[in-house]
């Protein structure tokens, strides 16, 4: 009998082993989700983002951030792609040096390829706030939100601005508005925030400038030198004041040598996505270091320029315009037919004294095209002789031996050698032409701040003064004073940076007063800032909460809409 049931017994077993392996098998993986292929990313094609002429610059402002929009989330990371050695690279050097423009469109990495495989990490994460469980009008909050870290609930005020736009505005006039800015406070829970009303409020009526006229600005070109990664980084801030304009940039990848073909098709294909007339190039000689490529740039320049050009300018990548308007009408007072050196000087004495009289870079060094000419014949062995490898004292020494000019400072260029927190010089009320280091040195959101200067030119960091207590810098903050505006003298730079101190700022921007105590002054600083598509600006003034000392305690938001029409 024993043999006979040997069989049964194993039939049994495995029956009960089929039975707990289903179960289990179904029992843990029945809530994993199914695995969808990821959409091909959406590319705007270049003749879909440029603005034809006669359009409104309304229309011209939303094209603009839809490329910016476009632009962020396809930032490229590079793809290594081996080459045959018999094969000639689709961007070896041309007799002018210039990277040869792809013949293709490019593939552009989506999200998904540049972040990798991240399957089962989000179950993990915090859940972020969803814009669909909001109010339409508070979508562009929660939006932020996610990107700003903002706490869960936060203080919101709303204010609606109309622009009355003057030819005879007095831009430098602290108006006063007797009416207090900050009013109508209330508390939103951005993850449940469907219900939320908004108290309303009559719209302030702000004196601005016109804005900017449109026009071509293709007697303009610029020149710069830096690696692939920082130039890649560089798309976004550059669109913002160079796309469109007719005006020409010529950039020196210095690590070209290290890319494949793939990887300059993708930056090339980026910068005509954005509408920027540039040309790539590699390094005239692979033993330049970087600072030296600043001022060889120009030998591409010249190669590169038309019978229109009137001004070269080398600059940073760090470089940024509010907008090329003000800088072009500023260069038109000087004669562009003669041998012109432009440029500014270090706000820091303490510069000055190191590297001597000259146009600092970051400021941008522009040169006449007859001088710009000069140079270019001799920039090689300028760099041969030179005493040191910084591009803008390269630059300076071969101006002087080359030619009789001498530098012109123009007004409104800025080195912006502040370190940490530069709100004092973005609080004083001017016009800057350019700004340099605010991703570096200090930090600020200069694409974002800048869009002011889209909606009413120089209206871009132009004061008012709201009850007793506040003051708006347009783009940048929003200051409350607890002892009264009348406790600060509002024709003084306030000295908030490191050294300032020290008096070697006096010279370009001082007097400075004393930087007021941070618990006396309630900052709220721009954070966010975008176009609505009937053309209205919101902005989003930030105060973060300082949960070191109260964990409760919310961030405080304002958000500023402007009124296009």
């Amino acid at each position: 009998m024993f043999p006979s049931k040997v069989p049964r017994v194993f039939v049994l077993a495995s029956t009960v082993l089929l039975f707990l392996v289903t179960y289990t098998t179904l029992h843990l993986y029945h809530r994993v989700p199914p695995s969808y292929p990821a959409a091909d990313p959406q590319i705007l094609p270049i003749q879909d983002a440029i603005i034809p002429e006669g359009q409104s610059d309304v229309n011209h402002v939303v094209a603009a951030d839809i490329i910016t929009d476009i632009l962020t989330p396809t930032i490229i990371t590079p793809v290594p792609s081996p080459t045959s050695k018999d094969e000639e690279p689709a961007w070896k050097l041309k007799t002018d040096n210039a990277l040869s423009q792809p013949s293709a469109q490019p593939t552009i990495l989506s999200d998904d390829t540049a972040a990798g495989d991240k399957s089962g990490e989000e179950e993990h994460q915090q859940p972020l706030p969803d814009p669909k469980l909001c109010s339409k009008e508070l979508e562009f909050l929660v939006r932020s939100s996610i990107d700003l870290g903002l706490t869960e609930r936060v203080h919101y005020v709303r204010r609606y601005i109309k622009p009355i736009f003057s030819d005879t505005a007095n831009r430098d006039d602290i108006a006063n508005i007797t009416e207090p800015l900050v009013k109508g406070e209330i508390e939103i829970d951005l993850y449940q925030c469907g219900d939320v009303i908004i108290p309303q409020s009559e719209s302030i009526k702000l004196v601005v400038p016109k804005p900017y006229p449109r026009t071509k600005l293709s007697h303009l070109m610029f020149g710069v030198a830096t690696d692939y990664k920082r130039l890649n980084d560089s798309i976004v801030p550059f669109t913002h004041w160079i796309s469109g304009t007719g005006a020409k940039l010529v950039a020196v990848v210095t690590d070209a040598k290290d890319k494949s073909p793939e990887d300059i098709k993708r930056l090339q294909r980026s910068f005509e996505i954005a509408d920027i007339d540039v040309t790539l190039v590699k390094p005239i000689s692979g033993d330049f270091s970087t600072s030296q490529n600043h001022f060889a740039v120009l030998i591409n320049m010249l190669q590169q320029d038309s019978p229109d050009t009137q001004w070269y300018g080398l600059i940073d990548d760090d470089t940024f315009f509010p907008n090329l308007k003000p800088l072009s009408d500023s260069l038109a007072m000087l004669d562009h037919k003669t041998d012109a050196y432009v440029g500014a000087l270090s706000e820091d004495f303490q510069s000055v004294r190191s590297f001597g009289f000259m146009a600092f870079g970051g400021a941008g060094a522009f040169l006449s095209a007859p001088l710009a000419k000069k140079l270019s014949d001799q920039a090689l062995q300028c760099i041969h002789d030179a005493t040191t490898k910084e591009g803008d004292t390269i630059l300076r020494d071969c101006v002087y031996s080359n030619s009789k000019a001498k530098l012109t400072i123009l007004p409104g260029l800025y080195q912006q050698d502040l370190r940490d927190d530069a709100s004092g010089f973005f609080e004083a009320g001017l016009k800057p032409l350019n700004l340099h280091h605010w991703k570096s040195w200090y930090k600020a959101p200069v694409e974002k701040m800048a869009k002011a200067a889209k909606l009413c030119g120089d209206c871009f960091l132009q004061r008012w003064r709201f009850g007793n207590d506040t003051v708006f810098s347009n783009g940048f903050s929003i200051v409350k004073y607890p002892d009264g505006v009348e406790s600060v003298n509002l024709q003084l730079m306030e000295g908030t940076w490191g050294k300032a101190d020290s008096k070697d700022f006096d010279f370009s921007l001082g007097p400075l007063r004393q930087p007021y105590p941070a618990d006396q002054k309630k900052s709220y600083k721009l954070r966010g800032a975008e176009f609505t598509e009937s053309g209205d600006l919101r902005q989003l003034y930030v105060r973060t909460a300082d949960t070191s000392k109260d964990e409760d305690e919310l961030d405080q938001v304002i958000e500023l809409i402007w009124q296009r029409h």
